[in-house]
């Protein structure tokens, strides 16, 4: 029996002029309260102007909310919007790739949440969102999905065993302890964030204030020596507080599970935000490490699926972004047990150092001529530049790493930042392999792994041997053997 049509809760009307207040904010403190009780001509016509707007937009978002419905039948979802053109819309649950969920305090204090399903469709199509429902609704509609039977398009076999010794229960893999947040907040450098916080203080307190004519005050201030180590032993102590804080709202909750089928990822304490993937629709995953982490050998983990993984500001694909690179390794194997991450990789040969040494750097060549032509006197920019990017290139061939293991592909790259790229042949969509007239001359290519995401993922490895090539396009051919298609 089909379901009756529904609609979002009613408060989705009241949430969306919220967020629309939030972004013209200054321009409704500049009509309404800087300019209350104006006589200007031109001034009242814009407050009318905007007043109109905004009747308009309360009378829009109403309708919006009142011929927007949907239902589920027959294992799609079917949404119908629009009062004088129509539209209609039909999303198969078994096409959907990702789930995620958000429930803000505005949300929270009226028991409701944000439901987003993710396709690996293009486009406005891509998702289906459900802003304001109820926590009850959510749970119905993620519970549909899930008893939504996925057809099996493409299959990995390897994967499909892995799944089936796997029990049915959810495990969890990660909870970050008190020492992971203390250790979060200093790697994120969090703390730096009151910095602009004490300069708008200071700057609000000069404005009633004047505090830069208060000489003698502040004359007397600098002068006492215990003064200003009380000062700033106070300052550090409100920055590495508002540091943790800060570092425990957003991870203090974070927690990393899964089940035979799925990938969860929750996070937050007052915005609360939940992910989940089907482990089939892994394409590829990607440890990162920024400098910091490299010293406190702390790795960041994302999950790279078909679908959107819906805000980036969210990072709702990333397994906690603070883990140690061997807690990270192993977390990668328990939940994605078909995967393994390889210690051991090929280093990239003397040629590789020779022909990223010879390669000319664009920037570097425009930076000197525009020097030399309008600057003269600032020469030693391009010497310090010149440095720069040929350090970076040292320290990127350093990093540059690459492998072929059984079904597995992994690349390594970059200086300030690495990237440890792993992905299955059965995920890889398409490959390139390029060489330049240089790396002709020294018998090297640059290989490329192209796999479904959202936008497309493109992974890149400059300057390995043309035999590596030969085996990296011999390899990805070979993918016959490990997929069917149906």
């Amino acid at each position: 029996m089909a379901e009756q049509s529904k609609r979002l809760h009613p408060l989705k009307i009241p949430f969306e002029m919220w967020n629309v207040l939030k972004k013209e904010f200054f321009l409704i403190i500049l009509l309404y309260v800087l300019n209350f009780g104006t006589e200007k001509v031109y001034m009242i016509v814009l407050q009318l102007i905007y007043l109109l707007y905004f009747v308009w937009k309360v009378i829009s978002l109403t309708l919006n909310w009142f011929t927007y419905t949907y239902h589920i039948k027959e294992g799609n979802i079917q949404i119908k919007s629009g009062l004088i053109s129509k539209s209609y819309r039909t999303v198969p649950l078994h096409k959907i790739q990702n789930v995620q969920r958000r429930t803000t305090v505005l949300h929270k204090f009226f028991h409701l949440t944000s439901l987003t399903f993710e396709t690996g469709m293009t486009g406005d199509q891509g998702s289906v969102l459900f802003e304001a429902i109820s926590l009850k609704e959510a749970q119905r509609l993620e519970t549909e999905f899930s008893s939504q039977e996925i057809p099996a398009v493409e299959e990995d076999h390897l994967e499909e065993e892995s799944l089936k010794e796997t029990g049915a229960e959810q495990t969890i893999h990660f909870t970050p302890t008190k020492r992971d947040v203390l250790k979060a907040s200093f790697t994120s450098l969090s703390f730096l964030a009151i910095i602009p916080i004490v300069a708008t203080i200071y700057k609000t307190l000069d404005d009633f204030f004047n505090l830069e004519n208060a000489e003698g005050a502040v004359a007397s201030f600098l002068n006492s020596w215990l003064t200003i180590t009380i000062a700033l032993i106070v300052l550090v102590g409100l920055a590495i507080g508002f540091g943790i804080i800060s570092t425990y709202v957003k991870y203090g909750k974070y927690e990393i599970s899964s089940d035979a089928k799925r990938v969860y990822i929750k996070k937050g304490v007052l915005d609360e935000s939940a992910f989940s993937i089907q482990k089939e629709k892994v394409q590829a995953v990607e440890i990162t490490q920024s400098l910091i982490k490299r010293m406190l050998g702390l790795a960041e983990v994302k999950l790279i699926s078909a679908g959107s993984t819906g805000d980036e500001k969210l990072e709702t694909n990333t397994l906690y972004p603070f883990l140690s690179v061997d807690r990270a390794h192993a977390i990668i194997e328990e939940i994605l047990p078909s995967y393994k991450v390889e210690r051991s990789m090929h280093p990239l040969s003397k040629q590789a150092f020779i022909v990223r040494m010879l390669r000319p750097s664009y920037i570097w060549i425009v930076v000197t001529v525009a020097i030399f032509i309008f600057k003269p006197a600032i020469w030693y920019i391009s010497l310090i530049l010149f440095v720069l990017i040929y350090t970076s290139r040292i320290i990127d061939y350093k990093n540059g790493r690459y492998l072929l293991h059984d079904e597995f592909i992994q690349f390594k790259s970059g200086s300030l930042e690495t990237s440890l790229f792993i992905t299955k042949r059965s995920k890889v969509i398409q490959i390139k392999v390029e060489r330049s007239r240089l790396q002709k001359r020294f018998g090297l290519a640059s290989i490329e792994t192209i796999n479904r995401s959202k936008p497309v993922h493109h992974t890149k490895l400059q300057d390995v041997s043309l035999e590596y090539a030969d085996e990296f396009y011999t390899w990805y051919i070979d993918r016959t053997k490990n997929i069917q298609v149906e």
